[in-house]
């Protein structure tokens, strides 16, 4: 065998060999695959027959419980016993005109009988709601197909129903009716016509009223303090009050309007053992318990203890000085001096005021602390008289700082005096003026206004 047959031999013989090992891992993966899918089924199978079983112990359970519940197995023990029950409950509801008539009875496959029954009568929304209530509370196997109830002519309800009731075909004979309450109703008959009955079916529920006030009110020694009750009620209906317990002999409470008012006595020696301890400064808090009452529907209450506490009477406080007064006369300036016809006027601007003062001799004038009069007036200076003293006042001069000068001296009769007041050198000088207008404040403008009197 040459080479090339030795290498060709070998090829075809490692072809057969992948082909066999493909081969048998293809038969080995179907093989687990088959398994696996086997194991599934296997798995779903156990738990269908679970499911099963645990309905199957369900049911039973079930049947158990219904054959408590059931009716007795004898069609006219059935009827009998559960037409006697429920008379009683008709007339423990107050029905009037009631009767308590069977209208049917129909065998459903063989499992069971159906028995049906009509109720008709008159009574009140609440003799309604018990019989209700005793109805659902009793433990049959029974149901209201059909109920309906409408006012009558005397203000009562007429009410009438039909009742299914069944009774199992593996019932004993003889059983008896259960006389165990329904774990479906879980409130007792007051608790349920207090949760229908004392509602508004036409508005929202009705909610408590909310104490927003504080928790500690506070009795001052010596003093009538008023103290009313802050409750809010979400409906905005009106509150009533009322107080448990005793108040102090200096307390007082109104129920009308919420209002306590305490008048403790400021005096200790004057306070005894029956005003609460009103003397002690370290007296313990009085505790009142006030109960609040909204009148919604339906009405819903609240209570709050509240701490009444005793406290001395604030020392007075010193009064705040007064802001000062502002003086016009810091703001008052001689603007000009103009010369008449006969005399010499003064204009005195008032800044706060806005207006001008026109001042001959002779008038009398208040502006601000400063009230006097006129005395004099020339080309160059006003002689004012405030106070009983004489003060200068010139041209662009303001009259608080004029006065706040002192007064000027009188002049001697000597000659050696230079420029007394009223001296010739202002009379010449007078004289000169007279010629001419008199000087005038470059930041005032003279209008006419009328002389003040």
């Amino acid at each position: 065998m040459t080479q090339r047959e030795r290498f060709l031999a070998m090829a075809v013989g490692g072809l057969f060999v992948v082909i066999a090992f493909q081969w048998g891992f293809n038969r080995y993966r179907d093989a687990v695959k088959f398994r696996d899918n086997r194991l599934a089924a296997l798995q779903n199978e156990a738990n269908t027959l679970n499911e099963k079983a645990l309905a199957g112990a369900y049911a039973d359970r079930q049947m158990g419980e219904y054959m408590v519940r059931s009716l007795p197995s004898n069609p006219e023990r059935a009827q009998s016993i559960y037409q006697s029950w429920l008379l009683g409950a008709v007339r423990e509801a107050g029905l009037m005109d009631a009767g308590v008539d069977p209208v049917s009875d129909a065998p459903v496959g063989d499992l069971y009988h159906r028995y049906g029954f009509r109720v008709s009568g008159k009574t009140s929304l609440d003799g309604l709601v018990g019989l209700l209530h005793d109805f659902y509370a009793r433990d049959y196997l029974h149901r209201i197909r059909e109920l309906s109830f409408g006012p009558s002519r005397t203000g009562e309800l007429n009410v009438a129903m039909t009742i299914d009731v069944i009774s199992l075909n593996s019932a004993p004979i003889d059983a008896k009716i259960s006389e165990s309450d329904s774990w479906r109703v879980a409130q007792s008959l007051e608790e349920t016509r207090d949760s229908i009955l004392n509602r508004n079916f036409f508005q929202p529920p009705n909610l408590p009223p909310v104490y927003a006030g504080d928790g500690t009110l506070v009795a001052v020694k010596g003093q009538e303090t008023d103290v009313q009750l802050k409750v809010e009620d979400p409906e905005g209906t009106a509150i009533t009050y009322e107080l448990e317990g005793e108040l102090p002999d200096w307390a007082s409470f109104q129920a009308e309007s919420g209002t306590f008012t305490f008048k403790p006595p400021a005096d200790p020696e004057k306070s005894g053992d029956a005003d609460g301890g009103a003397g002690d400064s370290k007296a313990e808090p009085v505790k009142v318990v006030v109960r609040m009452t909204d009148t919604g529907y339906p009405r819903r209450q609240v209570e709050k203890t509240l701490l009444v506490k005793l406290e001395d009477a604030p020392l007075p406080k010193e009064p705040e000085p007064m802001p000062a007064k502002f003086d016009d006369a810091t703001q008052t300036y001689l603007t000009a001096l103009v010369q008449g016809r006969d005399d010499w006027t003064a204009w005195m601007n008032v800044r706060t005021r806005g207006e001008t003062l026109k001042l001959q001799v002779g008038d009398s004038f208040e502006i601000g602390s400063m009230k006097g009069s006129v005395k004099s007036v020339s080309a160059r200076v006003v002689l004012l008289e405030i106070g009983g003293k004489e003060y200068e006042l010139r041209p662009s001069g303001k009259l608080s700082e004029a006065v706040a000068l002192e007064a000027p001296e009188q002049p001697d009769a000597s000659p050696e005096n230079a420029a007394p007041v009223g001296s010739e050198e202002d009379a010449e000088a007078d004289e000169s003026s007279s010629e001419q207008p008199a000087e005038v404040d470059s930041t005032a403008t003279p209008t006419p206004q009328s002389q003040p009197e």
